[in-house]
Formats: structure tokens, C-alpha cells, sequence
């Protein structure tokens, strides 16, 4: 029991933290207000280190990836279903959020102004900046992703050259990861004291907006669980896929739900693969690739938070707003979700990409601390059913090739 507990040490006490903030600001408002610059001198230290964390770890990751390109169709195979199996989580719980609204009609009242949340989007301005300059600031994080890929496969494709760049930032993110670290001993006290100064002018009602946004999240993970995945496994395998998938998923999925970490689960996940008769040679490139690159759960949640925040501020959730949802929610399960120790990449990827009030970054880490553990259920378990699509896409072809 303890074991399984520390697995979500972090995550406890960040929410304890943040409930305590939250209930804080509804009792002593006075006193919670003061707080406030506490929580900006946190969230300002994380803003301070974002571009190179994007930058850096976008780049090494992409270049390591790049030498695989002897693999060819297995490997564009499986970029394309995890992107696939991206979008069609976060526009299931778009559809389900917008038609069972979380917020209930509650609305968030807030200080700060709003650039660019309720009208319509400039794509041009949000995909490129005119100048490199533009890239290293947090305004532009899309921009600086897209411009990350590209380099990272210029890297991968320019040989000895490129490999000497690759380590070098290998050693830049494993820096900045341990910067991370120590930023995110401060994590529960600068939440905390932002929260309590966002929730002083707020009414309790709040609070119970959370519960539903929880429960509706819970709701469309049971369905994607059973529905989502017997497609998935029908699409890879037919009946008999169908049959093996779910005679083989439990083992995985509860050790997702007790570590709370698809790399860590990874070993039990290779096994199941194998219990359920899947080319190991196919498994091996696989899985250990969708781990970083499969996030359903992760798309899922971003679109959920995104709908979220939108209902409490009462914006208008318009056409454009629901494109740049799905954009958002494919880049964190595909690139942000696998980053290492990217705490509050994502979070900090909405606000600033849809012009939103730093004010909601706690609330959106609320809704994802509390749903991590079924992200990852999800994320574990359909990175078995990836598996079986993939290798019903290769696996003639790969196996002849390989004799």
C-alpha cells in the first residue's frame, strides 16, 4: 500500500497544497490576496526556463529518432497512429464537454485581461514569428515546437556533425531537467499561495465545478477504456485480436494505475505483447517508441481542461477555438507528454498559446493531478492496441524484409 503511495507523493501533496490554497482563499480572502506574489515569483521562475525546456528536449528527442529512419514504414506507422489515436480522445471529450458542461454555469471571475481566448485565432502569428527573436518567448511556445522538429531532423539527417550536436543537448536537458527539479520544491508553495489568491474573490461553488469536470473526465475514460479500445484491437487483429487484447490488458493496466508512469510500466506492457502473440521484433520498436509518442490520456485531459477553463471564464468555445484544441492536445500527448520532467509544460503551453489569465494555471493542475492516474491507464493501455495495429500494417512486410 505504502509503495503504491509514493508513486503519487508528488501529486498528493501538490493537490493537498492546492486545496488548502483554495479553501484558504474562501475563508481568509483578505489574507490570501497577499499571497499572490509568491505564486507569480514560482510561475515566473518556470516561465524564465520554458523555451529552452521546449527547445532542448523537443530537439534530442526528435534527433534521437531520426536514426531509426532505417526502419522507414514502421516508424512513420507509428508517429501516425499515436497522432490518430491523439485526436480522436480529444475531440470525443470536446463533443461530450460541450454538450454535459463541467462548469454548470459557475463563472471565474478574474482580474487579468484576456489576449486573443474569446475571439478568433491568428494562425500565421501562432505557428511562425518573423524574426528568431520571436521564438524565445513564451508567447510563441507553438512557433518555437515546430521550429524544434524541424531542427531536431536536420540534426538527425546530418551525420557525425549531427551526432556531436545530439549529445550536446542530451547534456543541456539533463541540466535542465535537474533545474526542474529543484524549481518543483517550491511547486506546493507558489500553487498554493496562487491558488488561495485566485479562489479570495471566488464563490465556494467553484469547488464542486471540479467534481463534475472529474467525473465527466471518468466518464469518457471508461467509455475510450472499453469502446475505444475493442475498436482498436479489432481494427489490429479482428475477433481473435479483440479476444487476446482484453485477456491481456488488466496486468499493465494496473500497474499504470499503481505507479502512475508508462515508462515504468513499459516492462510489464512488453510482456503482455508477447503474451498476446504480437511479433516481438515488431513490439520491441514499438512500444518502447509509444510510450513517449501514445498519449491519449494526456490528449484527452488537455482538451477536457481546455473546454474547462473556457466554460468558467465564459468564453466562446468557436471553430477556430476547437481546432486549436485538438492542435494543443495532439502536441502535448505527442511531444510535451515525453518530455521528462516537463512539470507544468502543458499547462503553461495552453495559457500562453490561447492568451489566458495565469490565474487558471492552478486550476488546470488541479484537474490534472487528480486525473493523472487514468491518463496513464489509458496511455498504457492503448499503446498494446497501437502495437497490433502497427504490426497489422507491417507485419508482412517487415518480416520478409527481415529474413
Amino acid at each position: 500500500m505504502w509503495n503504491t503511495l509514493r508513486a503519487y507523493q508528488s501529486s498528493i501533496i501538490l493537490l493537498s497544497a492546492l486545496m488548502f490554497g483554495g479553501a484558504l482563499g474562501l475563508w481568509q480572502p483578505e489574507f490570501a490576496l497577499g499571497l499572490k506574489p509568491i505564486g507569480q515569483i514560482f510561475l515566473n521562475l518556470l516561465f524564465m526556463i520554458i523555451v529552452p525546456l521546449v527547445a532542448v528536449s523537443v530537439m534530442s528527442s526528435i534527433a534521437r529518432m531520426t536514426d531509426l529512419k532505417k526502419l522507414g514504414a514502421i516508424l512513420i506507422s507509428i508517429m501516425a497512429v499515436s497522432i490518430i489515436m491523439a485526436i480522436i480522445p480529444a475531440v470525443g471529450i470536446i463533443l461530450l464537454a460541450s454538450a454535459f458542461d463541467p462548469a454548470q454555469g459557475v463563472t471565474l471571475e478574474l482580474a487579468e485581461t484576456l489576449d486573443n481566448a474569446g475571439g478568433t485565432m491568428d494562425f500565421v502569428s501562432l505557428l511562425t514569428t518573423n524574426d528568431f527573436v520571436g521564438l524565445l518567448s513564451k508567447s510563441n511556445i507553438l512557433a518555437l515546437i515546430i521550429m524544434s522538429v524541424i531542427s531536431g531532423i536536420a540534426i538527425g539527417q546530418s551525420g557525425d556533425d549531427g551526432r556531436k550536436v545530439a549529445d550536446l543537448l542530451d547534456s543541456l536537458n539533463t541540466v535542465i531537467m535537474k533545474i526542474i527539479a529543484i524549481l518543483m520544491y517550491a511547486a506546493p508553495i507558489g500553487l498554493g499561495a496562487y491558488f488561495a489568491s485566485t479562489m479570495a474573490s471566488q464563490d465556494a461553488e467553484l469547488m464542486g465545478t471540479f467534481a463534475r469536470a472529474v467525473g465527466l473526465f471518468l466518464l469518457a475514460t471508461a467509455l475510450y477504456l472499453t469502446i475505444g479500445s475493442t475498436f482498436y484491437a479489432w481494427l489490429g487483429g479482428g475477433v481473435d485480436g479483440v479476444k487476446r487484447f482484453w485477456q491481456n490488458m488488466l496486468e499493465p493496466a494496473v500497474t499504470a494505475l499503481g505507479t502512475s508512469s508508462s515508462l515504468a510500466t513499459l516492462p510489464i506492457t512488453i510482456r503482455s505483447a508477447n503474451k498476446m502473440g504480437l511479433n516481438e521484433q515488431i513490439s520491441e520498436i514499438s512500444l518502447p517508441l509509444l510510450v513517449n509518442l501514445n498519449k491519449g490520456g494526456a490528449a484527452m485531459i488537455t482538451a477536457l481542461k481546455i473546454v474547462f477553463i473556457y466554460s468558467l471564464l465564459g468564453l466562446d468555445f468557436s471553430a477556430d477555438i476547437f481546432m486549436i484544441t485538438v492542435l494543443i492536445s495532439v502536441l502535448s500527448a505527442f511531444i510535451i507528454g515525453g518530455v521528462p520532467g516537463g512539470a507544468f509544460l502543458g499547462e503553461i503551453f495552453i495559457v500562453t498559446t490561447l492568451g489566458l489569465p495565469l490565474e487558471v494555471i492552478p486550476i488546470l493542475v488541479v484537474l490534472g493531478a487528480i486525473t493523472d492516474a487514468a491518463s496513464t491507464v489509458i496511455n498504457v493501455v492503448h499503446d498494446l492496441t497501437a502495437t497490433q495495429i502497427i504490426e497489422r500494417l507491417n507485419g508482412k512486410h517487415y518480416l520478409n524484409q527481415a529474413e
